[in-house]
Protein backbone atom coordinates (compact mmCIF):
# COMPACT_ATOMS: atom_id res chain seq x y z
CA UNK A 1 0.00 0.00 0.00
CA UNK A 2 1.05 3.55 -1.09
CA UNK A 3 1.79 6.06 1.39
CA UNK A 4 1.61 8.92 -0.83
CA UNK A 5 2.55 12.43 -0.17
CA UNK A 6 3.10 16.06 -1.74
CA UNK A 7 6.14 17.97 -2.74
CA UNK A 8 6.42 21.51 -2.89
CA UNK A 9 8.42 25.03 -3.09
CA UNK A 10 7.12 28.52 -1.70
CA UNK A 11 7.46 31.07 -4.62
CA UNK A 12 8.13 34.74 -3.99
CA UNK A 13 4.87 35.46 -4.54
CA UNK A 14 4.08 32.82 -1.11
CA UNK A 15 2.35 30.57 -3.15
CA UNK A 16 2.72 27.11 -2.91
CA UNK A 17 4.13 25.15 -6.23
CA UNK A 18 3.28 21.30 -5.50
CA UNK A 19 3.77 17.76 -7.13
CA UNK A 20 2.06 14.57 -5.90
CA UNK A 21 4.54 11.17 -4.94
CA UNK A 22 2.79 7.78 -4.74
CA UNK A 23 4.95 5.51 -2.81
CA UNK A 24 6.89 5.82 0.55
CA UNK A 25 6.12 9.36 1.22
CA UNK A 26 6.97 9.12 5.52
CA UNK A 27 9.79 10.76 6.88
CA UNK A 28 12.03 7.86 6.74
CA UNK A 29 11.16 7.68 2.63
CA UNK A 30 10.29 10.55 1.12
CA UNK A 31 11.46 13.09 3.90
CA UNK A 32 14.55 11.49 4.28
CA UNK A 33 15.44 11.40 0.50
CA UNK A 34 14.85 14.88 -0.19
CA UNK A 35 16.71 16.40 2.98
CA UNK A 36 19.80 14.03 1.71
CA UNK A 37 19.87 14.57 -1.91
CA UNK A 38 17.46 17.42 -2.86
CA UNK A 39 18.65 19.48 0.20
CA UNK A 40 18.89 23.06 -1.88
CA UNK A 41 16.86 25.64 -3.80
CA UNK A 42 18.02 24.38 -7.07
CA UNK A 43 17.39 20.89 -6.42
CA UNK A 44 14.12 21.39 -5.38
CA UNK A 45 13.08 23.85 -8.10
CA UNK A 46 14.38 20.38 -10.52
CA UNK A 47 12.68 17.98 -8.67
CA UNK A 48 9.28 20.14 -9.00
CA UNK A 49 9.79 20.84 -12.31
CA UNK A 50 10.01 17.11 -13.02
CA UNK A 51 5.91 17.10 -12.38
CA UNK A 52 4.67 13.88 -10.10
CA UNK A 53 6.39 10.75 -10.11
CA UNK A 54 5.72 7.26 -8.64
CA UNK A 55 8.97 7.30 -6.32
CA UNK A 56 11.90 9.81 -5.20
CA UNK A 57 15.09 8.12 -5.97
CA UNK A 58 18.45 9.20 -5.12
CA UNK A 59 18.54 11.24 -8.49
CA UNK A 60 16.81 13.02 -10.32
CA UNK A 61 17.05 11.26 -13.92
CA UNK A 62 16.03 8.01 -11.38
CA UNK A 63 12.88 9.87 -10.33
CA UNK A 64 12.47 11.42 -13.74
CA UNK A 65 11.94 8.04 -15.53
CA UNK A 66 8.96 7.49 -13.00
CA UNK A 67 7.36 11.20 -13.40
CA UNK A 68 3.85 11.00 -14.71
CA UNK A 69 3.34 13.04 -17.86
CA UNK A 70 4.19 16.44 -18.28
CA UNK A 71 4.90 19.11 -15.47
CA UNK A 72 2.27 21.50 -16.73
CA UNK A 73 -0.14 18.21 -16.24
CA UNK A 74 1.00 17.95 -12.71
CA UNK A 75 2.28 20.83 -10.96
CA UNK A 76 -0.10 22.68 -9.39
CA UNK A 77 -0.16 26.29 -7.77
CA UNK A 78 -1.57 26.92 -4.49
CA UNK A 79 -2.34 30.14 -2.40
CA UNK A 80 -0.68 28.99 0.73
CA UNK A 81 0.14 26.21 3.33
CA UNK A 82 -3.30 26.03 3.97
CA UNK A 83 -5.07 25.68 0.81
CA UNK A 84 -2.37 23.63 -0.14
CA UNK A 85 -3.09 20.63 2.62
CA UNK A 86 -6.77 20.92 2.40
CA UNK A 87 -6.89 21.13 -1.79
CA UNK A 88 -4.35 18.75 -2.87
CA UNK A 89 -6.86 15.64 -3.09
CA UNK A 90 -4.76 13.12 -3.82
CA UNK A 91 -5.27 10.56 -0.32
CA UNK A 92 -1.87 12.35 0.92
CA UNK A 93 -0.71 11.94 3.84
CA UNK A 94 2.46 13.84 4.33
CA UNK A 95 3.01 17.37 2.66
CA UNK A 96 6.71 18.61 2.58
CA UNK A 97 7.99 22.10 1.65
CA UNK A 98 10.94 23.88 0.40
CA UNK A 99 11.45 27.00 2.09
CA UNK A 100 13.86 29.24 0.31
CA UNK A 101 14.22 31.57 2.99
CA UNK A 102 15.07 29.40 5.29
CA UNK A 103 17.09 27.04 2.79
CA UNK A 104 15.47 23.76 4.80
CA UNK A 105 12.92 21.00 4.04
CA UNK A 106 9.78 20.95 6.40
CA UNK A 107 6.78 19.14 6.61
CA UNK A 108 3.42 18.16 7.65
CA UNK A 109 0.67 15.53 8.62
CA UNK A 110 -1.75 17.74 7.13
CA UNK A 111 -2.91 19.22 10.82
CA UNK A 112 0.40 20.90 11.25
CA UNK A 113 3.97 21.72 9.98
CA UNK A 114 6.88 20.70 11.64
CA UNK A 115 10.08 22.41 11.25
CA UNK A 116 13.11 20.31 9.54
CA UNK A 117 12.32 16.88 8.62
CA UNK A 118 13.47 13.96 11.27
CA UNK A 119 13.73 10.50 10.45
CA UNK A 120 12.36 7.94 13.14
CA UNK A 121 15.87 7.09 14.57
CA UNK A 122 16.35 10.65 15.04
CA UNK A 123 13.43 10.78 17.02
CA UNK A 124 14.09 7.96 19.23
Amino acid sequence: MATRSTIGIRQADGTIKAIYCHWDGYPDGVGAGLRQNYNSKEQAEQLIALGGFSALMETLEETKAGAYGTPSDSARTFLDTTDWVRNFNAGEEYFYLWNPDTNQWTYSNGEQMFLGIKTEAEVA
